[in-house]
């Protein structure tokens, strides 16, 4: 029994009930045409009692006799006629009850044999092949209750799009889901000059939004001809098959294939007189994020460019995704053909090296994950991370070994994860720190202090992201302060207050975010060491400057605030807050994150306020495109639709930065 077996059988149940489906919507259609049928009836029986009435008035001539007897005859055989039709849409409704009863018995069948068989599988069925199959049962968009889909307890939010919280329905930003998403992102944000065929093209494609189109058809039309031959090309061609279904296809679409797409990447949405692009990813669940808000479509240039250009700007970044996609497929699938000619030269040699690296994997991995759960058994926000889950940077570099990742502070991005080639030792695990705003000149300066964890390496990503590598202050010998006993507490308070001036003297640098979670305290003999973590916010005093959404449930000190700049007095004094209120400080460390040794949980981050409200999300809903581009592609030749998942994962060479 193989999963390719389980598929078959639910494929067929999928057909059967999408015909049971199609049945009850023709029962229900006869069901609403009889009653019209029995109220012309009706209308024919009173015309006829109205026609017999005028046949006994006395008086009437040879003629008006002949023509109400004639219009009585033509009435009868229309009553007879709408009968007929009557009796044969109830016996029509009486087959088609009788369809669905078969078709319910022989759906209940491939149940009870599809259960045995997921029973028998066990956990080799995978959670992508079970939202797939959801999927696919579902009604159009239209008919589709998103409240529901996105609430649904048992089998989690339909789509990954930020709504109605993050907390529901998050999943990797674009940036961290692809690198080619990082370079759109860098696209639509930076400056770069646009070129004259592009403005061209987006000065159009206003003039056609703006416009008062009869009807949604005739917008996609206009829009298709305007933007197919400025995205096509020899690499990227038009979509033609390999969709779900009529009913969720695209009107168009472009891609790496003409047949059998893959996954989709980018969107592109017209709507009346607004254009948005987004990105689009499978992580084991269709996740969108939109990388730019609705643009006006309006032709007020040439008097301003303002609407303009950030269209333009839109549609190149557009393009170039597209290309670099394709591209990024066309060498995946020339690497995936090569790997597959070296194992038809030598299976016997292949198969047996697998099985011994397997077995050689699968001791180092018990070992692992003994140590592993010893060392996080009171780590309550770590969770493992499945790799299809993992920021790119991080699945696709040989450096690390995936299988050993977790996430220390979601949905922050803080990972303990090992390295490879080294399977023993706390030496071969660091931590790593995806994120927008980091001070590595702070977190460099207190680490010469031995104040903080040593930085391994650290490297800019694309859109604007940065991954800091760092040691990995293992547990139990380091905990955050919050996790300390009252007597602990007593004794190491005054070590981490000595500490924090020491590093503000010596470097003149402030943290900004020192509370009982970010401090981290290992006990050598008689003295306390004390390392700070979580730099985002750090740099030098009266320079560096706090972010927007600060957390209110935090007691920040006066002075703090979007903007304000870090003084020395707000490390001390928050410090000093947060201990004074253990209690609240407990509680806030249990919800809060950590970047090295410690997790803790987020709320947004710590320290910053969540947004996650669906008032003030303003996140994508799945989206209602009336002019819609698909940007599909196929990565290691992994269908998501054989495996569930894309293969993002296919490691650099080590140590070698990957090239974009």
């Amino acid at each position: 029994m193989t999963e390719n077996e389980l598929k078959k059988l639910s494929s067929r149940r999928r057909e059967i009930e999408r015909d049971i489906k199609k049945l009850l919507e023709d029962v229900a259609k006869i069901d609403r045409t009889i009653p019209g049928i029995d109220d012309e009836i009706s209308q024919v029986v009173s015309e006829l009692n109205l026609t017999a009435v005028e046949l006994r008035i006395p008086g009437l001539s040879t003629d008006v006799k002949a023509q109400l007897r004639t219009k009585e005859q033509q009435l009868r055989t229309e009553k007879a006629q709408l009968r007929t039709k009557e009796q044969q849409l109830r016996t029509e409704k009486e087959l088609l009850l009788r369809e669905k009863e078969r078709l319910q018995r022989e759906r209940e069948q491939l149940q009870t044999q599809e259960a045995k068989l997921r029973a028998a599988l066990g956990q080799t069925v995978s959670s992508s092949y079970v939202y797939l199959d959801r999927a696919l049962l579902m009604d159009p968009p239209s008919k589709t209750n998103m409240k529901r889909e996105q609430l649904d307890p048992v089998a989690g939010p339909l789509i990954q799009n930020w709504r109605p919280t993050q907390d529901k329905s998050s999943g990797l930003l674009p940036e961290l889901a692809h690198p080619t998403f990082g370079e759109v992102v860098e696209l639509l944000d930076s400056d770069t000059e646009v070129d004259q065929a592009v403005i061209d093209v987006a000065s159009q494609l206003c003039c056609i939004g703006a416009d008062l189109n009869e009807n949604e058809a005739q917008l996609t039309k206009r829009v298709r001809g305007l933007l197919l031959p400025f995205l096509e090309d020899k690499v990227v061609t038009t979509v033609e098959s390999g969709f779900a279904g009529n009913k969720v296809s695209p009107d168009w679409a472009l891609g790496d294939s003409p047949e059998n797409p893959t996954n989709l990447f980018l969107i592109a949405e017209v709507i009346g007189p607004h254009a948005r692009l987004s990105a689009v990813a499978w992580l084991n669940r269709v996740t969108i994020f939109p990388l730019t808000p609705l643009l006006n479509l309006l032709p007020a240039h040439p008097v301003t460019d303002r609407l303009l250009m950030p269209v333009a700007r839109m549609l190149a970044a557009l393009r170039a995704g597209l290309r670099k996609l394709t591209q990024d497929h066309a060498t995946a699938a020339v690497r995936t053909a090569a790997e597959h000619e070296v194992a038809q030269a030598g299976p016997a040699k292949a198969e047996d090296a697998k099985a011994e690296e397997a077995e050689a994997e699968e001791a180092a991995a018990e070992t692992e994950d003994a140590e592993t759960a010893e060392e996080l058994a009171d780590l309550l926000e770590a969770k493992p991370v499945s790799e299809e889950k993992l920021p790119w940077p991080i699945a696709m570099d040989a450096r690390y070994r995936i299988a050993t990742a977790y996430s220390l502070a979601a949905p922050n991005h803080t990972y303990r994860v090992g390295l490879a080639g080294d399977d023993s030792g706390r030496e071969g695990v660091v931590a790593v720190k995806l994120c927008r705003s980091y001070s590595l000149a702070a977190h460099q300066r207190w680490a010469d202090l031995g104040l903080a964890p040593k930085i391994l390496r650290s490297m800019p990503l694309p859109g604007g992201w940065l991954l800091v590598e760092m040691e990995w202050l293992s547990a139990p010998q380091w905990r955050p302060l919050s996790k300390l006993s009252k007597e602990e507490l007593d004794e190491a308070q005054c070590a981490v207050q000595q500490a924090l001036e020491g590093a503000h003297t010596a470097t003149g640098m402030v943290h900004g975010d020192v509370r009982p979670p970010n401090c981290l305290m290992r006990r050598d003999e008689a003295s306390w060491e004390v390392r700070f973590v979580d730099f985002e916010w750090a740099g030098p005093e009266g320079e560096a400057t706090y972010p927007a959404c600060l957390n209110p449930d935090i007691p920040w000190p006066e002075g703090v605030g979007y903007r304000k700049q870090l003084q020395r007095e707000h490390d001390i004094k928050l410090l000093a807050a947060t201990l004074a209120a253990r209690g609240a400080a407990a509680a806030s460390a249990a919800s809060t994150g950590t970047t090295a040794g410690r997790g803790r949980r987020t709320r947004g981050r710590g320290a910053v306020r969540s947004l996650n409200t669906t008032s003030s999300s303003g996140r994508s809903a799945a989206p209602p495109g009336i002019a819609v581009v698909f940007a599909r592609h196929r990565i290691a030749g992994i269908s998501w639709r054989q495996h569930g998942a894309i293969s993002w994962t296919r490691p650099a060479a080590p140590g070698r930065r990957l090239v974009w």
